[in-house]
């Protein structure tokens, strides 16, 4: 759409630069859902535990982390779309959330079937079907016809190549523990505990890694997208508060934390700030 039809009559811009309300509808829907779990999740996740706990838990507080760092992703996809909805739509968004949303229904039939409630399944694949009508209606084309930038993530700055690279790696190995040791993350970090439930959220942990690895791939062909930039740097900024405010809860002692995964947090928000104002100019 040329920039000279986003202007309606009375001079407003529309949103995602599309005068298209299906597409504007559908990315609303989509939203909602995010949002709602996110805030859920993230300021309450003991409401979410109490829907699908079958009492079968040795540690809630294991479950509730859990549940808060999916909070977290949640509200990294809800500023994606916040960022989109003055930017325009952004193909590696979509390579990154459609993904993950296949891969978390399949998560989430296990503990819908135990519990009965399926209200999670249900609004995942609502939202699933809002981004492929959206996605449909884009004008991006056929998904798998990848255009190629001039250069790989297509910015010629050595230091967000560096870091970029640095990411596709760092979610590469995070599924590789997983395949090698699926109990790496919570055998390794003292404040949680073992158990099947446990055990299945860190596959969901790892799920999402892979859906990252997928948009990063992505971007590494197509170019650099500020949308998951901004996702980016969300969540890791509510994973880097989260992780202080856990120090400072433990008088800034490390005992029963996880040096890879503090690493990790660390590394993932200073990337994201670094990599965020290093390019925002140019998007």
């Amino acid at each position: 759409i040329q920039d000279s039809k986003l202007l309606n009559l009375k001079g407003s811009v529309y949103m995602f630069k599309t005068d298209d309300k299906i597409i504007e509808i559908c990315m609303a829907i989509s939203f909602l859902i995010v949002t709602m779990y996110g805030v859920m999740m993230f300021f309450d996740p003991n409401y979410i535990l109490s829907r699908y706990d079958s009492g079968t838990n040795p540690d809630e507080y294991t479950m509730l982390v859990f549940i808060t760092w999916f909070g977290m992703f949640n509200l990294g996809a809800a500023a994606g779309i916040i960022y989109m909805g003055y930017k325009g739509l952004d193909r590696a968004y979509f390579a990154y959330v459609i993904p993950l949303l296949v891969l978390l229904i399949y998560w989430n039939l296990s503990p819908a079937e135990q519990s009965g409630n399926y209200t999670g399944v249900t609004l995942l694949s609502i939202n699933l079907l809002a981004l492929l009508i959206a996605r449909y209606r884009s004008g991006f084309g056929n998904p798998f016809n990848i255009p190629k930038a001039d250069q790989m993530w297509g910015v010629s700055d050595g230091i967000t190549k560096g870091l970029l690279w640095l990411a596709l790696i760092g979610q590469s190995v995070n599924v590789l523990i997983y395949i090698v040791d699926p109990g790496n993350l919570i055998n390794n970090t003292g404040f949680l505990e073992m158990s099947a439930n446990a055990q299945h959220f860190a596959f969901g942990m790892m799920l999402i890694s892979i859906a990252w690895i997928i948009t990063l791939l992505f971007q590494l062909r197509t170019g650099l997208s500020m949308t998951m930039v901004v996702v980016a740097l969300v969540i890791s900024t509510l994973w880097w508060v989260l992780a202080m405010n856990f120090l400072i809860a433990n008088n800034f002692e490390t005992e029963g934390g996880n040096m890879l995964l503090a690493v990790t947090i660390n590394i993932n928000f200073f990337a994201s700030l670094i990599i965020f104002f290093r390019n925002q100019s140019n998007f």
